[in-house]
C-alpha cells in the first residue's frame, strides 16, 4: 500500500501542476518551487512513503528529463546565432568561470560539498534547472543540498528577474551603447505542433518517453562496456552526447511534446527530492549554501557587465544573452518585451537551448577541474 500511495502522489501532483501551470498562482510561484514545497510538506506528514521508490523514480525522472530537453533542442536552430549575441553569451560563460574560481579560492565552509555545488552552479547558469539537478544527481550530492541550492537559485533569480524587467536596462544604458536594429529574424524558435486530437497527443507523449528510455538503455550499456560498472557522471555525458547526435534524425524530430514531457519529469524529480529531505541538515547548511550561490550569481553578473563595457556590447544584446545563460529560453520573450526588442528573441531562445546541451559538459568538467586544484 505504501508503494502504491508513493507512486500515486509522485505522478498525480506533477500532473495537477502541469494542468494548472498557467494559472496566476502557479505561474507566479513557479511549478518547480511548488513541487519542492509540497514534497517538503509531505516529508513531515505521518504517511509512510516507500523511500526506495521515491529515490528510484527521482533518478529515472531527471535522467529522462535531461535527455528529452536535449532532444527538443533542434540543432538546426543554432544557425541563427548572430555573432554579437554569441560573443556576449561566451563572455557570460567566461564571467561565470571567473566568479566560480573567485568563490572557490576566497570562500570556504567546513563540511560543505563546495566543489559539487560549484559544478552544479556552472550547469544551471550555462543551461538551466534540469542541468543543475542532473549534475547534482550525477555527483551524488545530498537531497538537502540539492533542495537548498535550487531554493537559493530560485530566490536570487526571482529577485533579479524583477530588476531585469524594470531597472537594469535604464541603469546599464548609462554605460553601454544602444542596440542598432538590423532587421533580424523575428519568427519564433519554438516548434509548432500539428497534433490536435487527444489520442494523437497521448501517442506523441508515449513516443517521447520511449525515445528517451531507449537512449538511456544505450547510454547505460555503453558505460557498462567502457567501465564495467555504473559510473553516473559518465552516464550523464553519454546520455547527453547520444541525445545530441540523435536529435537531428527525422523520426526523432517528428515526435512532438518532448519539451513538455521533460518539464513534467522535472516536476516529478523536484517533488521526489522534497519528500526525501532531512530538515536538520537543511537548517545546518542552509546559510553557507546561500552565501555560496549568492557569490557566484552576483559575481557572474558584475563580471559580465564589466566585460560588456570593455567590449562595447550593446545593452539589449547583453541582457538577452545574460538571460539565456542565467534563466534559459522560457524567459527570453518576457525580457525582450520589457526591453522592447523583438528582433533578438529567436537568438536568445537558440542560446538558451544551446545552454541545455553545454551545461552538463561544463558543469561536470569544472567539478573535476576544481577537484584537481585542491590536490597537493
Amino acid at each position: 500500500m505504501d508503494s502504491v500511495l508513493t507512486l500515486f502522489l509522485l505522478l498525480t501532483i506533477p500532473v495537477l501542476l502541469k494542468v494548472f501551470e498557467k494559472t496566476k498562482l502557479v505561474s507566479t510561484l513557479s511549478p518547480i518551487a511548488i513541487a519542492y514545497a509540497l514534497g517538503i510538506l509531505l516529508s513531515f506528514s505521518p504517511l509512510n512513503f516507500n523511500l526506495d521508490h521515491i529515490r528510484y523514480t527521482s533518478e529515472i525522472s531527471i535522467t529522462l528529463s535531461i535527455c528529452l530537453f536535449v532532444l527538443a533542442s533542434n540543432l538546426s536552430k543554432f544557425k541563427v546565432l548572430l555573432k554579437p549575441v554569441l560573443k556576449s553569451f561566451v563572455l557570460g560563460i567566461i564571467s561565470l568561470i571567473g566568479a566560480i574560481l573567485l568563490t572557490f579560492y576566497l570562500i570556504d565552509f567546513e563540511g560543505l560539498e563546495k566543489n559539487k555545488i560549484l559544478g552544479m552552479l556552472v550547469g544551471v547558469y550555462v543551461g538551466g534547472t534540469p542541468n543543475l539537478n542532473a549534475i547534482g544527481y550525477a555527483l551524488g550530492v545530498t537531497n538537502e543540498t540539492l533542495v537548498i541550492v535550487n531554493t537559493a537559485e530560485m530566490l536570487l533569480g526571482g529577485a533579479y528577474f524583477f530588476l531585469l524587467i524594470t531597472l537594469v536596462k535604464p541603469i546599464l544604458s548609462l554605460f553601454l551603447p544602444k542596440f542598432k536594429s538590423a532587421n533580424l529574424i523575428t519568427n519564433s524558435c519554438y516548434d509548432t505542433y500539428t497534433t490536435t486530437s487527444y489520442r494523437d497527443k497521448i501517442t506523441m507523449i508515449i513516443l517521447a518517453l520511449l525515445a528517451s528510455i531507449l537512449i538511456l538503455i544505450l547510454s547505460y550499456g555503453l558505460v557498462q562496456f567502457l567501465f564495467g560498472a555504473t559510473n553516473v557522471p559518465a552516464l550523464l555525458i553519454s546520455l547527453t552526447t547520444l541525445s545530441v547526435l540523435l536529435s537531428p534524425i527525422s523520426i526523432i524530430k517528428r515526435i512532438e511534446y518532448k519539451f513538455e514531457v521533460a518539464d513534467f519529469l522535472l516536476l516529478v524529480f523536484s517533488l521526489g527530492i522534497g519528500m526525501q529531505i532531512n530538515i536538520n541538515s537543511l537548517i545546518t547548511n542552509g546559510l553557507a549554501i546561500y552565501i555560496l550561490v549568492s557569490c557566484v550569481f552576483f559575481g557572474t553578473l558584475l563580471i559580465h557587465f564589466f566585460l560588456a563595457w570593455i567590449t562595447k556590447t550593446d545593452v539589449d544584446t547583453l541582457l538577452i544573452s545574460s538571460t539565456a545563460a542565467l534563466y534559459g529560453p522560457a524567459f527570453i520573450a518576457p525580457v525582450a518585451k520589457s526591453i522592447n526588442n523583438r528582433e533578438l528573441i529567436i537568438y536568445g531562445i537558440a542560446l538558451g537551448l544551446l545552454g541545455y546541451i553545454l551545461g552538463n559538459y561544463l558543469g561536470l568538467g569544472f567539478y573535476w577541474i576544481l577537484n584537481e586544484l585542491i590536490k597537493p
